[in-house]
């Protein structure tokens, strides 16, 4: 067999599936939520590499897509990043070449080792952009819609209230959650789509208030 990213896309993809689309992070999360996340990551990040590097030859694009795909293959475990690296040779090793793999077992085990405390502009000259831009990516998936709709599940999982959710807009614990998140993110591009994320979930928390109160808006 002739070993090769570009040549097995569909088949790492459907390895993937077959690891997690069973399998829930949480007992409130949907089944697979980590395999929808992973496919959702790798479109984010192949989106922002087009508008943030589209000519740096040093990103390979089948290399992030695939990184993407698995980086939470052992979530839940201690150490995940490291215990998804150390896994997936044994599931992807004999469609991949030995670059591909070590280049996408880096991104895997780097992929939470966020530097919120080297400035950006000292992040961008250090850190490969392939490690960027999937952190990134990674982070932004987790805010809007879904985060709306995720958050929903877990509250009504722990028997939480409309106005449990709603409140956490005004007591100062979203705010604090977001301020935590924006110090990690690499790209200003990323900056920007993160900043609108949170202003529609601050939004719509906001105006769930009001309708919980009985206004119109």
């Amino acid at each position: 067999m002739t070993k090769g990213i570009k040549l097995h896309l569909d088949e790492l993809r459907t390895i993937c599936e077959e690891q997690l689309a069973a399998k829930a992070s949480h007992p409130w999360k949907e089944p697979g939520n980590k395999f929808g996340h992973g496919i959702r990551t790798a479109k984010l990040a192949q989106r922002l590499r087009l508008e943030i590097c589209p000519d740096d030859k040093s990103v390979n694009p089948e290399v992030l897509t695939v990184a993407a795909w698995f980086h939470d293959l052992c979530n839940g475990q201690i150490d995940h990043e490291n215990a998804g690296a150390d896994a997936l040779p044994a599931l992807i090793g004999h469609l991949v070449t030995d670059e591909e793999l070590s280049a996408v077992c880096d991104l895997i085990r780097l992929h939470d080792h966020r530097k919120k405390d080297i400035a950006i502009e000292e992040r961008l000259v250090v850190y490969p952009p392939s490690l960027l831009l999937l952190q990134d990516a990674d982070f932004l998936d987790h805010l809007g819609t879904y985060d709306v709709w995720i958050t929903f599940a877990e509250f009504s999982y722990q028997r939480k209230t409309p106005l449990d959710y709603a409140k956490q807009f005004t007591d100062g614990s979203f705010d604090r959650f977001a301020a935590r998140w924006r110090r990690e993110i690499n790209y200003p591009r990323a900056h920007e789509i993160f900043e609108e994320k949170v202003k529609f979930e601050v939004d719509f928390g906001l105006r769930m208030l009001r309708e919980l109160d009985g206004e119109f808006c």
